[in-house]
């Protein structure tokens, strides 16, 4: 995205140092400070857990990041002193007002920084093993994800790399939320006046890559795909009254392409994004299919915590409604330390050093906003 096509609201409120952030098409809500938290907890009810206790409260809406695993304690769930949304109607307040936001400021630069040395045996070793249990009829698809580390000379600013990201992103979801941030192409779902959406997004390539048409094409890359679309659709079909699925198709995000599936749905009365989530996540994509084996073979294959890296991103409000991106393209901030997160769909037919150039090209975002590239 062109800085002279950002809309003039979405470019000032950048230049307020937001603490949160959701930015996608044409809504983009930003927040400042910290009113409360809303303590969901782990386990499987924690998106209701959640809702009922922002209900409990005057507030009126929150930002979120859930953690991948419900196991996992650290998910994120802030109401902010003050949040502004931006759509068609315009730039308004929807907690507190102006006085509470600082004034506009210059871009600043971002420090100098380097990434730690990027190895790809271990990986290719985990997709061996991944092999092998596909092979041994465990699953039929495991999502593995790797961490790489970049340092910094100085602390980095995180509305800095986020309003890169709002710039350099286009048609991703760009999210904020505690030192947490990204830019994510696939939408776990949005739910708003009893209609539901969402995009399965599994199988990746650069499409400036002359072999780009054949992986789209390839056995693989369909089955990756498929088993990644028939998992929205499975939890998304008891919740509605009418869904449906588009045929598959190739979306471009920055400079990666993705196969591509649409759900489009009529929910039943009293559905609230609480209700979707619980059944929607984690999708095959970041998962696996079927869900409880691959996620109990990423338990025992990985060596690190995935945190929030591929939980369920974006906002929730008391009514229910809500709009959530899965956390991919993303990294989390530590002072002058950059954690990075990326990921691949392992199934039979993979080859684990395409994996690994993969999960090359999905770092690009976070790379390009961290002036890395």
């Amino acid at each position: 995205m062109a800085a002279e096509t950002i809309d003039p609201a979405v470019r000032d409120a950048l230049a307020r140092r937001p603490d949160t952030a959701w930015v996608r098409g044409g809504l983009a809500l930003f927040g400042w400070g910290v009113a409360a938290r809303v303590e969901a907890g782990s386990g499987a009810d924690r998106f209701d857990r959640a809702l009922r206790r922002l209900s409990a409260t005057a507030a009126p809406m929150a930002m979120a990041s859930f953690t991948f695993d419900e196991n996992d304690p650290g998910s994120s769930i802030v109401v902010p002193r003050a949040m502004m949304r931006i759509d068609g109607d315009g730039a308004r307040f929807v907690i507190g007002d102006e006085s509470m936001v600082p004034p506009p400021s210059q871009p600043v630069r971002l420090p100098a920084g380097r990434l730690a040395r990027r190895e790809s045996a271990a990986w290719e070793a985990l997709v061996g093993e991944a092999l092998a249990a596909i092979r041994d009829n465990e699953v039929d698809k495991v999502v593995l994800s790797r961490i790489v580390t970049a340092g910094f000379d100085a602390s980095v600013p995180a509305h800095q790399v986020l309003s890169n990201l709002v710039r350099n992103e286009a048609g991703s979801h760009t999210y904020l939320v505690d030192g947490f941030l990204g830019s994510s192409p696939e939408l776990l779902l949005s739910l708003q006046e009893a209609k539901v959406r969402s995009i399965s997004l599994a199988g990746s390539a650069d499409p400036t890559a002359p072999e780009a048409d054949g992986l789209f094409q390839s056995e693989k890359m369909t089955r990756e795909h498929s088993l990644a679309a028939d998992s929205v659709d499975l939890a998304l079909a008891p919740f509605c009254s009418h869904l449906e699925r588009s045929e598959r198709g190739v979306a471009t995000y920055g400079d990666i392409q993705h196969l591509s599936t649409t759900f489009e749905g009529v929910t039943h009365p009293g559905t609230t994004f609480a209700d979707l989530m619980a059944a929607m996540h984690p999708t095959a994509a970041v998962a696996g299919t079927p869900t409880k084996s691959a996620l109990e073979l990423i338990r025992e294959l990985e060596s690190h915590k995935r945190g929030r890296y591929a939980g369920p991103v974006g906002w929730f409000d008391r009514s229910g409604e809500g709009e959530f991106a899965i956390a991919l393209r993303c990294g989390k901030i530590d002072g002058a330390t950059v954690t990075l997160y990326t990921g691949a769909g392992i199934v039979e037919g993979s080859d684990p050093a395409q994996e690994f150039d993969e999960t090359e090209i999905k770092l690009r975002p976070m790379l390009g906003a961290l002036g890395l590239s």
